[in-house]
C-alpha cells in the first residue's frame, strides 16, 4: 500500500518594502523549521512583526508589535512605516522617511504537493505630514510573488497602482483586494491556512512569540489546544506515547513494506533480464545459423561457378596452343627474313656511329673551351695581329695545320715574354715595398714628433752630444737647424746643409752655446 504525502501550505518567501529601517528585502524560508539569529537590533522582532500583520489581517499593531524582544513595548503602525529610530539617551527619534511612501509586506505560500503558490499581502499609503496612513490595502492573488517585488520606477507600489495591476493581469476569481480585512481573513484562515480558529489562533501565537513557559501546562492545554474543561493530563500523556509508539510502528511497517516493494520489483526486474537474456541468446543462436547457412549456399555457388569458369578454361587452351604453335612458327620465319636483310651489320654500323658522335662531341667541348681560353688573349696589347688573325680562324674552325703550328709557336713565345714581363714587375713590386716600408716609418716619426733625416745627420748630432756631455759633465741639448726654422730648414737638412756646432772658451773650459734658444746643429 503507497502513501501518499499530506500536503500543506508552506511560508515560501516574504517582501518587504518601507517597513522599519528595510528598504526593500525578499526574504526566502525553508519548508520545515525556520530560525531566526542574530543580534539585538538585527531586525529578526521586525520580521517577525510584519508576519503578524498579515497572519492576524490586523494592522492596528497595538498589543503585538514588538513583543519578541520586549513584553512592554508599545510601538505604533505609523513608527514602524516610517522608521523611527532613538538618536539620544533623553528619548529623542527620528524617522527614516519624511517624504510620502508606500509600504508592501507580502507573504510568499507554497503547496508542498504540487508546487503551486499564492500570495498574500497588504499594502499602505502614508502622509508623512499629518503622520497618518492615507489608506490600506488586504490582497491576494494567485502565483508567485510578482517578478517586480511590487515595485515600479525604484518606489514601491501604491494601493491604486496594486488594484490596477490585479485587475490588469488577473481573472477575477485568481485576486482579492479591499480595504476590510474580514474576507481577506477568512480567505487566510479557511483556506490557505487549512482552516484555523479564527479567534484561538491570534491568541495563541501572540503568546507563543514572547513566549516564556511561565503558564502551567494544564492551563495552557486548556486555554489554547483543548475546548473540554475536564482534562487529566496523565491520560494525555499516556495517548501521546501510544501515539508515539503506535506511529513509529506504522513508520517503520512502512519502510519494511517499501523495502519489500524494492525487493520485489528488483526479483522481478531480474527476472525480466534473465528472460529478456534467454530470448536474446536464443536470437544471437538463429541469427548466427542463419548467418551460416547464407555463408554455405554463397560458397557452394562460388564453387559451381569456379567450376564453370575451369571447363571454359580447358576448352579454350588447346586453341590457345594452336595459336602459340602458330606463333612460334611465324618468330623463327622474321628471324631468318632479318638474317638475310643484313640487319646485324647496320646494327653493328650504327653502334660505331653513335661511338664517333660521342667522341666528336668531347672534342667539340674541348675545342670549345680552347677557343674560350685563347680569346683571352685578345684584351692583352703584346698580343701582335697575326695571332690575333689565328685566333679568329681557330674560333671560326677554318684554321689548317700549318696555322695551328704557327699559332702553337707564337704562343709559346708570347708565354716567355709574358714570363720575363712578370719577374721584371715582381722586382719592381719588391722595390717599391722597401720605399713605402721606409715611407711608413718616416710618417711614424713625424706623427710622433720627429723628423726624418739622412743617417749621417742624426750620426753627427749623437756624436756632439755625446762630446757636449764628456766636455761639461752634464747633458747639452742638440737640436737640428732645419727643426729651428720649420719646413725650409727641414728642406735644407735633407739636401746636407752644414753642421752648426759648439765655440770654445779661451781658457775658461765649457761650451758657449750659440744662442737661439738652445744649442744648433
Amino acid at each position: 500500500m503507497e502513501t501518499t504525502r499530506q500536503r500543506f501550505e508552506a511560508l515560501s518567501r516574504i517582501c518587504l518594502n518601507n517597513w522599519h529601517y528595510i528598504d526593500k528585502r525578499v526574504l526566502p524560508f525553508h519548508e520545515g523549521i525556520n530560525f531566526f539569529t542574530g543580534h539585538s537590533g538585527s531586525g529578526k522582532s521586525t520580521v517577525i512583526d510584519a508576519l503578524q500583520i498579515l497572519l492576524y489581517a490586523d494592522s492596528d499593531g497595538r498589543g503585538f508589535f514588538n513583543k519578541a524582544a520586549a513584553d512592554d513595548s508599545d510601538r505604533s503602525l505609523i513608527e514602524y512605516l516610517r522608521g523611527m529610530v532613538n538618536i539620544g539617551e533623553d528619548g529623542q527619534y527620528s524617522y527614516l522617511r519624511n517624504k510620502n511612501f508606500s509600504t508592501t509586506i507580502v507573504m510568499e505560500l507554497r503547496r508542498t504537493d504540487t508546487g503551486e503558490c499564492q500570495s498574500i499581502g497588504v499594502a499602505f499609503d502614508v502622509e508623512t505630514a499629518a503622520n497618518a496612513v492615507n489608506s490600506r490595502l488586504f490582497f491576494w492573488h494567485q502565483g508567485p510573488l510578482l517578478e517586480s517585488f511590487y515595485r515600479v520606477s525604484g518606489r514601491a507600489m501604491a494601493t491604486d497602482e496594486i488594484r490596477e495591476y490585479l485587475q490588469k493581469n488577473f481573472e477575477q476569481n485568481q485576486y482579492y483586494f479591499g480595504p476590510s480585512n474580514e474576507r481577506f481573513r477568512k480567505q487566510l484562515y479557511d483556506v490557505y491556512l487549512g482552516g484555523l480558529n479564527e479567534e484561538r489562533f491570534p491568541q495563541l501565537f501572540r503568546r507563543a512569540i514572547p513566549f516564556r513557559m511561565k503558564i502551567k501546562l494544564e492551563e495552557f492545554v486548556k486555554e489554547y489546544i483543548c475546548m473540554e474543561e475536564d482534562i487529566r493530563i496523565e491520560d494525555m500523556q499516556e495517548s501521546v506515547l501510544q501515539y508515539g509508539r503506535m506511529r513509529k510502528k506504522i513508520g517503520d511497517t512502512c519502510r519494511e513494506i517499501e523495502e519489500l516493494k524494492a525487493i520485489q520489483k528488483a526479483h522481478g526486474d531480474v527476472e525480466q533480464k534473465e528472460a529478456e537474456q534467454k530470448e536474446y541468446a536464443y536470437m544471437k543462436s538463429s541469427m548466427e545459423l542463419r548467418k551460416m547457412r547464407e555463408q554455405v549456399a554463397e560458397l557452394q555457388l562460388k564453387i559451381g561457378n569456379y567450376e564453370e569458369d575451369k571447363k571454359r578454361q580447358l576448352a579454350g587452351q588447346s586453341d590457345l596452343e594452336q595459336e602459340i604453335a602458330g606463333l612460334e612458327e611465324r618468330s623463327r620465319e622474321l628471324e631468318r627474313q632479318i638474317a638475310a636483310s643484313g640487319y646485324d651489320e647496320l646494327k653493328e654500323r650504327l653502334a660505331g656511329l653513335n661511338e664517333l658522335i660521342e667522341r666528336l662531341s668531347i672534342s667539340r667541348a674541348k675545342w670549345d673551351q680552347t677557343t674560350a681560353k685563347l680569346k683571352l688573349w685578345e684584351d692583352q696589347d703584346m698580343t701582335p695581329n697575326p695571332v690575333l688573325w689565328d685566333i679568329e680562324r681557330f674560333e671560326a674552325r677554318d684554321i689548317g695545320e700549318a696555322d695551328l703550328r704557327r699559332l702553337q709557336e707564337s704562343l709559346k713565345k708570347l708565354n716567355g715574354e709574358a714570363e720575363k714581363t712578370r719577374r721584371d714587375l715582381d722586382g719592381d713590386l719588391r722595390q717599391m715595398n722597401h720605399q713605402l716600408a721606409a715611407l711608413d716609418e718616416d710618417l711614424k716619426k713625424l706623427r710622433q714628433g720627429g723628423k726624418a733625416y739622412p743617417k749621417e745627420v742624426e750620426a753627427a748630432r749623437n756624436h756632439i752630444i755625446r762630446g757636449l756631455q764628456a766636455e761639461t759633465g752634464k747633458p747639452v741639448p742638440v737640436e737640428v737647424l732645419a727643426d729651428l726654422f720649420g719646413g725650409a730648414g727641414r728642406h735644407l737638412a735633407k739636401r746636407g746643409g752644414g753642421l752648426h756646432g759648439k765655440q770654445q772658451a779661451p781658457s775658461g773650459g765649457g761650451t758657449q752655446v750659440r744662442q737661439a734658444g738652445h744649442e744648433a746643429l
